[in-house]
């Protein structure tokens, strides 16, 4: 069996994903780092490496035939910067400042998913430089458009025909196997009233005040279901309006907001639908100028791969190899492009270096201690699986 550890250089692994932290990819800016992400699968060795006109990069390790193949996933694109200080330093820092313990690569992207994409495409190199017997073929697609949450970029890939028999998602998983995510649906309510004269309130039906009866009723009367693995549904508000608006003192007729609704695999489209129209059908009983609709503005599908499946099995096996122990298995609590994969019949495990907690945030970093574990695991899975 060949020494997997002494093959991943720390130093190669450390260099490459700065240099991707250093490279812009807002999502449709993607390019530059694409054109980084291609000339180091060339260098690695891949055997075929492939590029569409979206940005979107497939690099591919030909197997002998008749093996299990897999397939790794990660996003080129990062979100925007915000106020974060010298967002694309990738820079070596202590840890201390960010309660991480050891030294951290710092930099928009660095936890979502830029060290992530240096472990997987380095785990190929890895695989090439030890020559292990590959049966299955071995994709690692680094696609583009994630941070849109439409999914575009993994969807085109899917349609070119690049598939496998299982698949990793390699974002932040804090070095856990994660098995999915709820789903997200964003629900636009508004309630209707009467416009009045501010002077006079009493002859009018204020909008604003029946949306506050039926926020209330989420709170108190709007059950929600959990899962063993995913955790909670649960509900927030994200922005809200009124209209015809304060210009002058006319009480409002129209207010709408936005729900983001977290929801488990079994709930469909219309059972989430359904549970705020009947939260208004009730308020509506008890009050006869109460009025509102609710209607779909987005919806993302919610992924969950069993923990019997043989990918997740597989993956904790190759955790403790690595490791020592298998861990507990997670989810995330934000969505990932994992679920289309799931939806294209492609059971997805997910395992990645650094904190989910800290993607979009001015702290955003991942400590170098987790990227050779990260890449170690990615090969000892590809052992196990390809060989």
């Amino acid at each position: 069996m060949p020494d997997i550890a002494a093959a991943v250089d720390l130093a190669e692994i450390v260099a490459f994903a700065q240099k991707l932290i250093q490279t812009p990819s807002l999502s449709g800016e993607e390019q530059a780092v694409a054109d980084l992400v291609e000339r180091r699968m060339r260098e690695l060795g891949y055997d075929q490496v492939h590029r569409d006109a979206m940005h979107n990069v497939v690099g591919v390790l030909k197997g002998s035939g008749g093996g299990t193949s897999l397939l790794f996933n990660g996003h080129l694109d990062h979100a925007g910067v915000g106020e974060m200080p010298r967002p694309f330093s990738g820079a070596w820092m202590d840890g201390a400042e960010f309660c991480r313990s050891g030294p951290v690569l710092y930099g928009r992207g660095a936890s979502d998913m830029k060290a992530g994409l240096a472990a997987m495409v380095q785990a190929g190199g890895v695989v090439k430089k030890l020559g292990l017997p590959l049966k299955g073929d071995v994709l690692v697609t680094c696609v583009v458009r994630e941070e849109m949450a439409r999914g575009e970029g993994v969807k085109a890939v899917l349609e070119q025909g690049f598939a496998a028999d299982y698949a990793v998602n390699a974002e932040a998983t804090n070095l856990r196997v994660y098995v999915g995510h709820r789903g997200k649906a964003e629900l636009g309510v508004t309630t209707f009233g009467q416009t009045s004269h501010g002077g006079n309130p009493a002859g009018g039906v204020n909008a604003i005040l029946k949306m506050t009866r039926f926020l209330a009723a989420l709170e108190k009367s709007y059950p929600l279901p959990r899962h063993e693995f995913l955790g909670d549904a649960t509900w927030t508000v994200l922005d809200i309006e009124a209209s015809p608006g304060a210009l002058t003192p006319i009480v409002p007729d129209r207010c709408r907001a936005v729900i983001d609704r977290r929801f488990l695999p079994e709930e469909s489209q219309e059972d989430v639908l359904g549970g705020l129209r009947a939260v208004i059908a009730g308020l509506a009983a008890a009050d006869p100028e109460f009025r509102a609709e609710v209607e779909l503005l987005k919806w993302f599908p919610a992924m969950f791969t069993p923990p019997d499946s043989p990918v997740v099995r597989a993956m904790q096996r190759a955790r403790r190899g690595v490791l020592g122990q298998e861990g507990k298995v997670g989810s995330w609590y934000f969505g990932v492009d994992g679920t289309f994969l799931n939806q294209a019949g492609i059971p997805c495990v997910g395992f990645g270096p650094g904190d989910e907690y800290l993607a979009h945030t001015p702290h955003d970093v991942v400590p170098v201690s987790h990227l050779v574990p990260a890449c170690l695991v990615y090969v000892q899975l590809i052992t196990d699986m390809c060989t």
